[in-house]
């Protein structure tokens, strides 16, 4: 966010000798040595091997962490509703006919996000490798999303997939089957930044062994902006008449092309539309919107120190990293590096020692644009898959998959999605696979909270609300085609009602 520093809350960074800091910040410290961490010798990342618009970003980027401003708390604020178009009014107050969506379709390019690995659930691979359906991927419901618009319309919206270091190779292979489709996929490969040591910022890669993998990291989706500019494409596609980019990640299979939404767009000129929904008790891991200087911004709660979180609980706005931006609005702000995103920190450690990431989301780019506005979208533009419990409901019958769209089943009585918590023995896909014989009937669900050494049968049903925990040493194994309703299963196997 734009922040301003007021000589109330620090002094200022030109007398380091006399740096205090505010216990009132938001922001987590600094170590104390990091605060005095010397300028980067640029020479030495252009001989790791980066190029000179990801060595300015980079060194930027740092520059900022360690003279970051003070959080004008009195200035953050809940959006005005005057923010938000609600979703549910497009489609009454914009409708589109046949000859429009053609019109906007022409001026389309979608975006996935494709740069993380599936290691929160035990991959190693690229996420979106990952069956949501048996014999289908995330990919493969990209593709065939995009596709059916193709066919529909008569139009060519290509596929543009933002790969890291990670999973380009791998991708790269993968999209070698979609040949045949209907549908123009182009990928390209964001920027690669090395870590620092938490206590010093020096860059842990050397020159001598720059190749080793661990020391580097993709800067987050807020990247994206800049990589498809480095790499032509976005010349390419102003250049081909395209107007807009939608972004979101791969793994969202909620995040459909919504021509409503594109309209509004088009219609009011907006420059950046950010997908918002309403913040449920599960949402932990990601942003709020909020107002700042009278601007619409995002903040990541992991941007917040712990004991701060509880002032955040009433901003009820949840991204979901759904972003429709304008490449004509976009376009000179990244060649005049005038697009500034707010930075997270994550943490991690590697042979005893502690190293520090910067990574900027791609939401945070909301700040920069005049027309910039929040779509209220419902809860089924949001269905993320990060992890093996949201994998099992989407497997479930509680959802039905046409031409890569996710729609709850009609057979459900409600619209509500039953809350499922898998214990740490279902963390990975492979563990997860091997204690389900097959996908339970899920379809009159209300709550499953699973915990220890259990194994599901084929065949099974889960009503209202289950509860199973196998104690430490003890099994529990569910029988073929037994149906659990509103029951509670402890280590002892003992079944009382719930």
């Amino acid at each position: 966010m734009s922040k301003t520093t007021t000589s109330t809350t620090t002094t200022s960074k030109s007398s380091k000798e006399t740096f205090e800091y505010n216990e009132d910040e938001l922001y987590p410290p600094l170590d104390h040595s990091a605060r005095y961490a010397s300028d980067l010798d640029e020479s030495v990342l252009k001989t790791l091997g980066m190029l000179p618009d990801e060595i300015a970003a980079f060194v930027k980027q740092r520059h900022m962490y360690i003279n970051k401003d003070v959080i004008l708390k009195d200035q953050v604020k809940t959006p005005d509703k005057s923010s938000f178009v609600d979703y549910k009014q497009l489609h009454i107050k914009s409708p589109v006919n046949n000859a429009r969506a053609i019109e906007l379709l022409k001026k389309l390019v979608i975006v996935k996000l494709n740069g993380g690995l599936g290691s929160s659930m035990g991959c190693k691979g690229a996420k979106s490798s990952i069956e949501v359906a048996p014999g289908v991927t995330f990919l493969d419901m990209a593709v065939a999303h995009i596709e059916q618009i193709n066919q529909d319309y008569n139009v060519d919206v290509p596929l543009v997939l933002m790969n890291s270091f990670k999973t380009d190779t791998q991708t790269t292979k993968i999209i070698e089957k979609y040949k045949t489709h209907r549908v123009t996929i182009k990928t390209f490969v964001q920027s690669k930044f090395p870590r620092m040591y938490k206590d010093t910022l020096n860059v842990v890669p050397k020159p001598s062994n720059e190749a080793n993998l661990k020391d580097w990291y993709p800067p987050g989706s807020g990247d994206v902006f800049r990589s498809l500019h480095r790499c032509g494409l976005l010349d390419e596609f102003i250049a081909q008449g395209k107007e807009y980019i939608f972004i979101s990640n791969v793994e969202n299979l909620g995040a459909v092309t919504d021509l409503h939404i594109l309209n509004h767009m088009d219609n009011e000129k907006i420059e950046f539309g950010l997908e918002v929904t309403t913040r449920i008790s599960t949402d932990t891991s990601g942003g709020v919107l909020m107002s700042y200087l009278d601007r619409l911004h995002l903040l990541e709660l992991s941007q917040i120190k712990h004991d701060k979180l509880k002032m955040f609980k009433d901003f009820k706005f949840w991204n979901t990293n759904n972003i429709w931006v304008s490449l004509r609005s976009l376009s000179p702000l990244i060649k005049s590096d005038k697009l500034v995103l707010d930075w997270i920190v994550s943490f991690h450690n590697e042979n005893h020692k502690a190293l520090v990431q910067l990574e900027t989301p791609a939401g945070m780019g909301i700040q920069n644009f005049s027309n910039s506005i929040a779509f209220l979208v419902p809860r089924g533009r949001y269905r993320p898959i990060k992890s093996t419990s949201q994998l099992l409901i989407s497997q479930s019958n509680l959802f039905q998959f046409e031409h890569g769209k996710m729609s709850i089943n009609p057979k459900r009585d409600s619209s509500d999605i039953p809350l499922v918590k898998l214990g740490e023995e279902f963390t990975s896909v492979s563990e997860y696979e091997k204690r389900f014989k097959s996908i339970p009937d899920l379809l009159e669900l209300d709550h499953l909270t699973v915990s220890g050494d259990v194994y599901f049968g084929v065949n099974t049903k889960l009503k209202g609300t289950v509860i199973i925990v196998a104690n430490h040493g003890e099994r529990i194994e569910i029988p073929d085609g037994v149906t659990l309703e509103n029951k509670i299963i402890s280590g002892t196997l003992r079944i009382m009602d719930h």
